[in-house]
């Protein structure tokens, strides 16, 4: 469903933007936004074409060449819009995607929302918070692979550490929406755990990073290292254990080489 603001001064079919991006169809929008697909004239190339009605204009991702952004390719202004261009990707947004399919499973969205917290991770790798993470700036590909658009944040100028919080719990909230959409009784407790750690547990219990993030999205027996927290003296009898196999194996080995070995010799005569 389109939610777009048809204002006067907003987009129209035809309409070429800064001289060379001509709208195309109208193919999504908020409450603040128009998005349209667009043509670019000067490099013949497809091109989505957002107008800002109100808020930040997004450009955090014009710093970004990841594979799961939109990329940004210009920023300018029509009629006293902010226009905003970005790569055009065959790929539907959450929120239109929750319209046509209503009902998740828990499988369902641990997938999507892992590898929104990938792209996530990598762009925070940069130095680019996304400052605005809502199911309309998650972008689905028919093969489920996700694309983030919409980042708001600016980053501190470079790779480096920076408060991830805003991000973390903007995810938490994406989940709690999606697990919303499963039946109850399809959402393994874990999940529901994590979710209320994640919002309302002290800072010091919440995730830290986008990898203990997706790190928790996965139950305890998945996760690598999970045994860890066996007993020493458990894991070092294991240790003992296998070691003594290999030695009876070894020393099996040895004995029926020899007894091969001999029966050869036998055989030719040089006993």
């Amino acid at each position: 469903m389109v939610m777009a603001l048809q204002h006067p001064r907003g987009g129209v079919a035809g309409t070429v933007i800064a001289g060379r991006y001509r709208l195309v169809d109208l193919i999504g929008g908020t409450t603040h936004t128009e998005v349209w697909a667009g043509h670019d004239a000067v490099l013949e190339r497809p091109v989505t074409v957002k107008f800002v009605h109100a808020g930040d204009v997004a450009t955090g991702a014009a710093r970004l060449t990841l594979a799961g952004v939109a990329a940004v390719f210009d920023v300018t202004d029509h009629d006293g819009l902010a226009v905003v261009v970005t790569e055009r990707v065959d790929a539907v947004p959450l929120d239109q995607l929750l319209d046509r399919q209503p009902h998740l499973s828990s499988d369902d969205v641990v997938t999507l929302v892992t590898a929104v917290a990938g792209v996530l991770e990598a762009a925070h790798g940069a130095g680019v918070p996304h400052g605005a993470i809502r199911p309309s700036n998650v972008l689905v590909r028919e093969d489920g692979t996700v694309l983030l658009t919409d980042f708001r944040g600016a980053g501190d100028g470079g790779p480096g550490p920076f408060d991830p919080r805003a991000d973390l719990e903007a995810l938490a909230i994406l989940l709690a929406e999606l697990l919303a959409h499963c039946p109850r009784s399809d959402v393994p407790t874990y999940l529901r755990q994590f979710v209320d750690r994640a919002l309302t547990a002290p800072e010091s219990q919440r995730p830290v990073g986008m990898l203990d993030f997706r790190m928790a999205l996965r139950p305890d027996d998945a996760v690598p290292g999970a045994d860890e927290g066996r007993p020493l003296m458990r894991r070092r009898l294991s240790g003992a254990v296998l070691s003594l196999l290999l030695v009876a194996a070894l020393v099996v080995a040895v004995v029926v080489t020899t007894a091969l070995l001999g029966a050869g010799w036998t055989l030719v005569g040089w006993d």
